[in-house]
């Protein structure tokens, strides 16, 4: 599997998500798994004019 960096204040959320998902199945949950989730879920979800908004929210 590569490995890429995420930033802190990324990874912050990610485990939030985690905790989120643990207190709604009420089962372990690994934060890989979420962090997984959320890019298969953002993949299916997300359109081409979404690239430019997000580029521009990275720049603040």
């Amino acid at each position: 599997m590569p490995t890429k960096h995420i930033n802190d204040s990324t990874w912050r959320l990610i485990e939030k998500e985690t905790v989120k998902a643990v207190v709604e199945t009420r089962e372990p949950v690994k934060d890989t798994d979420v962090l997984n989730w959320l890019i298969m879920r953002g993949l299916k979800n997300i359109e081409k004019e979404d690239y430019k908004e997000l580029k521009k929210d990275e720049k603040k």
